[in-house]
């Protein structure tokens, strides 16, 4: 059973997404940490999708930090602006504590050029990358001249 909380009405994410599947530090403004197992799943210019043990509710503030795979390092503030519980406690008791019992999405609050350049390389060099598998499968499937 799902449990869905949206606090802004939309019905899907904006903008492309790359899949991104590394751990991430989420704390509160005032540096507490908050959803200790959290794992990015992916990410966009608009925010990321995460998969913790335990949700955060819609509009919490929170301060995100993850590794990208250059190997820098991501940090910007965002909200969560949506909230997904797999397991609800009033139906199916308890929460488990696996690492999926919540899905939530953040959006970033600062989209500024700068902060966001990183994850727009992301998507270039998929994109880049995409052009040229496309370019070499084209090559393999020509015919030889006689």
């Amino acid at each position: 059973m799902a449990i869905t909380m949206r606090y802004d009405g939309r019905l899907g994410q904006r903008g492309e997404r790359i899949r991104l599947h590394t751990t991430l530090r989420l704390t509160t403004p005032d540096g507490k940490r908050v959803a200790p197992f959290a794992r990015c799943t992916n990410i966009g210019l608009g925010g990321l999708r995460v998969t913790a043990a335990q949700g955060l509710p819609p509009l919490s503030l929170v301060d995100i930090e993850l590794r990208l795979p250059s190997g820098r390092l991501f940090r910007t503030r965002g909200h969560v602006a949506w909230l997904r519980l797999t397991l609800h406690p009033s139906v199916l008791g308890t929460p488990r504590g696996r690492d999926d019992d919540a899905v939530f999405g953040i959006a970033f609050d600062d989209t500024s050029t700068q902060t966001l350049l990183p994850i727009a390389r992301l998507l270039v060099a998929r994109d880049d990358e995409r052009r040229r598998a496309s370019r070499i499968r084209r090559l393999h499937t020509l015919r030889p001249h006689a």
